[in-house]
């Protein structure tokens, strides 16, 4: 069940990241294409560049897997089971 919630939760943030790419796009090429002020279209470019930013990062954030606890012991008895070989250079 959780993992159906995280994957409902992953895929609405990429939906969201998406549409503030788009929406910030189209605001920004409608400032440009539209005689702005020069202080209003400062704050659209900002505003524009800053917002898929944010998105990207809460979307980077939503994506990244759990940090486990790090066990030591096990990291060991897993590299305990590696094979031993020889150093291809024969040192």
């Amino acid at each position: 069940m959780r993992h159906k919630l995280r994957r409902r939760h992953v895929l609405l943030t990429l939906i969201s990241v998406a549409v503030t790419v788009i929406v910030c796009a189209g605001l920004l090429g409608a400032a440009v294409l539209v005689p702005a002020p020069p202080a209003a279209l400062a704050l659209v470019v900002l505003v524009c560049i800053g917002c898929p930013m944010v998105a990207a990062w809460e979307l980077s954030r939503v994506t990244a897997a759990p940090a486990g606890p790090l066990d030591l012991r096990e990291l060991r008895r897993q590299l305990d089971r590696l094979p031993e070989t020889q150093h291809p250079l024969g040192l």
